[in-house]
C-alpha cells in the first residue's frame, strides 16, 4: 500500500516543495488558433489520467508537475463532481470535468452538475464521453447524441470549452464529431507493438478533421499483457510528445498514472527515478509554453538530410516576440544529421541559437545551421532576433521604478 513516506520520498527526489503549485483561478478560457488561453495568457495543458478520485494520487501527480487532471464524480451524486474539482484545485491542478460513462445521457442531472461546477476556479474544460466513436462501425455513440448535450453545456456555461476524445485516429470520425466539441483529441498508445511516429498521423486527423483546437493522449503506462508488456521510456514519451506538438497539437494528456492488467498493477510511482524523469518533462513543457502556444513563423523551413534516412525528421517553426523557435524531432530509430535553412526575417537572427534543455549553443549563419540527432531525439532551437539595431544600453535613461534601493 502506498504511504505518505512514498510521497515524501518522491518529492525529495524531485527537489520539489510538498506545497502544491499555484495556478490562477479560471475566469476566462479562450480557444485560439495557436492554443488555449486562460485569463488572456497562453496555457499549455500537461494532463494526467487515472490519478484522481479512486486512484488517490493527486498529491503525487501534482508533485510530478502535471497541471491538468481528469476528474470523475459519482454518477448518482451531483455534489461529488464539484468535490473532485476541489481535490484537483487543492493540489495545484486544473480539472477536466468528465461527464463520461453515460453521465451526459441524463440531461436533468447534467444541468445540475454544470450549474454546481461552472463557477469553480479550478474548472478548465468539460469532457464528454470518452472514445464515443469506438468501435467506429457503427459508432458506439453517434455524434447526434451529443448535440443536445453540447447545447446545454454551452448555454449554461459559455466560459469553459467542451472537449471530446476519440479513438483510432480516423479523419472522418473527427469530421463527424466536429460540431459537438470545442476541443478534439485522440489517443495513440503504440508501445511496444508499433512505431512512435503514428502519433503524427493521429494528430493530423484530429486537427484537420475537426478544424478545432487539438490535444493528444500519449502513452505513459504499459498496456499490453505479459510477456510483451512495458511502459514507454522517457525518450519514447518525449519523442511522441513533440511529434504531436510539431503537427499542431496544443495540449498533451498522458495515460496513465495507474493501470491494471489481468494479473498485474502498475503505478508510475513504483520507480521514483522514472517519476523524476517525468517531472523534468512536465517542467520543460510548462517552461516552454510561450513557444508551444505561438503562431507559425512565415515562410517555409528547408531541411536537408546529410546523414540518415529521408522522411524521418519532423519540424515546426514558431514565431514569438523575441525570435523564432524550431521544434525538430527524429522519429526514426536510427541516428541522422540534418542541415536547416530558416527564412531570415527582417530583424535577422543572432549568430547563435540556444538548444533548450541541452545547455548548448549552435552557430547560425544566414539562417543556416546543422545538427546531429540520436534515435528518437528531440532538439528545441531558440533563434533570437539580432541585437544589432538595439539601442545602446549606456545611453538609456532607466526609469526610477527599475532602481533598487541600496542597503545601509
Amino acid at each position: 500500500m502506498k504511504t505518505v513516506f512514498t510521497l515524501i520520498a518522491i518529492m525529495v527526489l524531485y527537489g520539489l516543495s510538498t506545497q502544491a503549485a499555484t495556478l490562477p483561478p479560471v475566469k476566462r478560457v479562450e480557444t485560439r488558433a495557436e492554443g488555449l488561453y486562460v485569463n488572456g495568457k497562453p496555457f499549455f495543458p500537461v494532463g494526467i489520467g487515472w490519478a484522481g478520485h479512486w486512484h488517490q494520487s493527486l498529491p503525487e501527480a501534482s508533485a510530478m508537475g502535471f497541471n491538468l487532471v481528469a476528474t470523475h464524480g459519482l454518477r448518482t451524486n451531483v455534489a461529488s463532481f464539484r468535490m473532485d474539482i476541489d481535490d484537483a484545485w487543492a493540489n495545484g491542478m486544473y480539472a477536466a470535468c468528465s461527464v463520461t460513462n453515460g453521465v451526459w445521457q441524463d440531461l436533468e442531472r447534467l444541468e445540475q452538475i454544470v450549474l454546481d461546477c461552472r463557477d469553480h476556479p479550478g474548472l478548465l474544460v468539460w469532457e464528454l464521453e470518452d472514445e464515443p466513436n469506438h468501435a467506429n462501425n457503427p459508432y458506439r455513440f453517434p455524434p447526434e447524441k451529443f448535440e443536445p448535450v453540447y447545447e446545454l453545456i454551452k448555454r449554461l456555461d459559455p466560459v469553459h470549452p467542451v472537449y471530446i476524445n476519440l479513438a483510432v485516429g480516423r479523419l472522418k470520425d473527427h469530421q463527424d464529431y466536429a460540431h459537438v466539441a470545442d476541443i478534439h483529441s485522440d489517443n495513440y498508445y503504440p508501445i511496444p507493438v508499433a512505431s512512435v511516429t503514428g502519433v503524427a498521423r493521429y494528430a493530423d486527423s484530429t486537427i484537420n478533421g475537426s478544424g478545432k483546437l487539438g490535444w493528444q493522449w500519449i502513452q505513459m503506462c504499459p498496456l499490453q499483457e505479459k510477456p510483451h508488456n512495458r511502459a514507454p521510456t522517457i525518450i519514447e514519451a518525449r519523442c511522441m510528445t513533440y511529434l504531436a506538438v510539431s503537427r499542431g497539437i496544443s495540449g498533451i494528456n498522458y495515460f496513465a498514472f495507474h493501470y491494471m492488467g489481468k494479473d498485474w498493477t502498475w503505478w508510475v510511482t513504483d520507480n521514483p527515478a522514472t517519476c523524476a524523469q517525468w517531472a523534468d518533462l512536465t517542467a520543460e513543457l510548462k517552461r516552454l509554453t510561450p513557444y508551444l502556444v505561438s503562431p507559425k513563423a512565415p515562410g517555409e523551413i528547408k531541411t536537408e538530410m546529410t546523414e540518415g534516412p529521408e522522411g524521418g525528421l519532423y519540424t515546426s517553426l514558431r514565431q514569438t516576440e523575441t525570435g523564432y523557435f524550431l521544434i525538430a524531432v527524429n522519429g526514426a530509430t536510427t541516428p541522422m544529421k540534418a542541415r536547416f535553412t530558416i527564412p531570415v526575417p527582417e530583424r535577422k537572427f543572432a549568430p547563435q541559437a540556444a538548444v533548450r534543455s541541452e545547455n548548448r549553443l549552435i552557430n547560425v549563419t544566414d539562417g543556416v545551421f546543422e545538427d546531429s540527432f540520436e534515435p528518437l531525439a528531440v532538439h528545441l532551437y531558440e533563434l533570437p532576433f539580432s541585437t544589432e539595431s538595439a539601442p545602446d544600453r549606456n545611453t538609456i535613461d532607466w526609469p526610477r521604478w527599475q532602481r533598487r534601493p541600496r542597503g545601509n
